[in-house]
């Protein structure tokens, strides 16, 4: 169970890294990939921001999964994170500001992390350790 932990955590970081690497880096591609148009000039200076907020936690993510019981504030974080994301994105769906096609693979990729954290978490040895 443990290792399958490290190895969800590891994953779920390295691919927000490459998120975060792309929102630097590619922003116009990334959004036209995703059916966007093109936005005004500051958009990527935002999106690079973003990028930011998703390499920072994701590197201690992934030196969380050496030991997920010592980092477990951290495996909650993910918990959290993946989560909020699925609410967010469904809510911009609801709202009308992007179609599932916009955001339905980040939604789904985030709800198979919230539950690959949730089953794979260690509630009694969490429990024992705190």
């Amino acid at each position: 169970m443990i290792r399958g932990l490290k190895v969800a955590l590891i994953l779920f970081g390295a691919i927000s890294i490459l998120t975060g690497l792309a929102f630097i880096f590619v922003p116009y591609e990334l959004g036209s990939m995703f059916g966007f148009e093109e936005g005004p000039g500051y958009v990527p200076h935002f999106l690079a921001s973003l990028g930011v907020c998703f390499i920072a936690p994701a590197v201690f993510l992934i030196a969380a999964a050496r030991d997920p019981l010592r980092h477990i504030s951290w495996v909650k974080f993910a918990i959290l994170w993946t989560i909020l994301a699925v609410v967010a994105g469904l809510y911009s769906i609801v709202k009308g500001y992007v179609d599932f096609g916009q955001a339905g693979m980040g939604i789904i990729l985030d709800a198979v992390f919230a539950v690959a954290f949730l089953a794979l978490y260690p509630w009694r040895a969490a429990r024992g350790s705190q």
